[in-house]
């Protein structure tokens, strides 16, 4: 019997239902190459789903779903498609920003191409250290200086 990831209790039944065709779908596409063909699985299945669209009973319906997991557990790919950014995926979380201090190593003459960027940059520069010559650095030392002549016990 397929273990469920999600905790039942917050998902209601229509959402339990979406997520089994979701993946039921996603299933047929991982088995069948030519794209005609899933598709026409696809409407299949859909017309599975359609036949007990009706049905009002709670624990049939309830009955039906775990049927259905268990048949989407049994005819599960072994190795199913991944998009390369989703999680468990090669390329997941891979494209790391580039610390800023990179920019520094540049050569002047690829600096030269984006000009405009560098000068913005080397005008903001400046003005952080401004600001940290003025204000956090005057503000260490304002902190330090009643504890420089007491001891420290």
């Amino acid at each position: 019997m397929p273990v469920s990831l999600e905790p039942k209790s917050i998902l209601t039944h229509a959402q339990r239902v979406c997520r089994l065709y979701k993946r039921a779908v996603r299933n047929i596409e991982d088995y069948e190459l030519n794209r005609l063909e899933a598709r026409f699985q696809s409407l299949h299945l859909r017309q599975r789903f359609e036949k007990t669209r009706k049905e009002t009973d709670l624990r049939v319906l309830a009955a039906m779903l775990e049927a259905g997991e268990r048949e989407y557990f049994e005819k599960k790919h072994p190795v199913p498609f991944r998009f390369l950014n989703d999680p468990g995926a090669l390329a997941h979380e891979r494209e790391v920003e580039s610390p800023d201090h990179l920019l520094d190593l540049w050569h002047p003459w690829e600096k030269a191409n984006f000009m405009d960027y560098f000068e913005k940059r080397e005008n903001m520069k400046k003005g952080y250290e401004n600001y940290y010559e003025t204000v956090i650095s005057k503000k260490f030392i304002d902190d330090i200086k009643p504890s420089v002549g007491r001891s420290p016990v």
